[in-house]
């Protein structure tokens, strides 16, 4: 198995044969519709280059479900299903994609899979403050455990933790984490930003859990809603947490 970062909360994950990406931001979208925003760094790849068998999408913020980054792929008539919370299945299908509808019953269980060749991909509700449900009660945020190759990755899109979440992921006992370590403040709220897990937090999640590497994520592409490298390495030695930082375009094998 093999992870690169490509930043924000995508990563390239390759194993059980299929290349699986997170979500996909290779765009200025963001910076277009906020002014005085700016990437720190280009989107290294578009989506076509990493060629991704499966598209896994957290939730509908333009970070994460970025239409000016998908639809130039689902033009190219590629074949790829993109896994995404039940309530965004309508706006993939709009520009031009194949959604796999993806929902999961109450926190801290696991939800529906979705098998692929090698690898299995299963839904866990995920809270972005808090937990959030569509008219249909279906969560608007979903976190994801990805199995390949004898091994498991826990994504966690935007996260905050809640009730049972830690004894749920120690059972699901995996062996990667990529949690988001941007953290949450009045003043970003107070601008409808709404964040994460700190670098503290995904840290002691992290060694409570007791998974072999931790790789941050959502902490270097902007200024106003990242994380220091000092924070995450001072945090994961406090806790003693596995870190492996990733530059943009850096891998580790697994």
């Amino acid at each position: 198995m093999k992870i690169t970062y490509i930043g924000q909360m995508c990563y390239l994950i390759e194993a059980g044969g299929m290349r699986i990406v997170t979500d996909p931001y290779l765009s200025y979208a963001v910076d277009n519709k906020d002014e005085g925003i700016a990437r720190k760094y280009a989107p290294p790849y578009t989506l076509a280059e990493l060629a991704p068998d499966m598209i896994v999408i957290s939730h509908p913020h333009i970070d994460h479900l970025d239409p000016q980054t998908l639809a130039p792929f689902y033009r190219l008539r590629r074949r790829s299903f993109t896994l995404v919370p039940a309530s965004c299945a309508e706006e993939i299908a709009k520009i031009g994609g194949e959604p796999v509808p993806m929902s999961a019953p109450e926190p801290a269980k696991l939800g529906e899979s979705f098998r692929l060749g090698g690898v299995i991909i299963t839904a866990i509700p995920c809270a972005h403050t808090e937990l959030h449900r569509d008219a249909d009660g279906d969560y608007i945020e979903l976190s994801y455990l990805i199995e390949a190759e004898g091994k498991k990755v826990f994504f966690g899109g935007d996260m905050s933790m809640y009730d049972g979440l830690l004894e749920a992921l120690c059972e699901m006992s995996p062996d990667v984490m990529l949690l988001p370590v941007n953290g949450s403040d009045w003043f970003r709220t107070s601008r409808n930003i709404i964040g994460n897990l700190d670098s503290n937090e995904a840290a002691e999640l992290a060694a409570r859990v007791g998974t072999r590497m931790f790789i941050p994520g959502h902490h270097d592409l902007y200024d106003f809603n990242g994380c220091p490298n000092e924070w995450i390495e001072f945090s994961a030695d406090k806790f003693g947490a596995p870190l492996h930082r990733l530059e943009p375009c850096e891998s580790v094998e697994v």
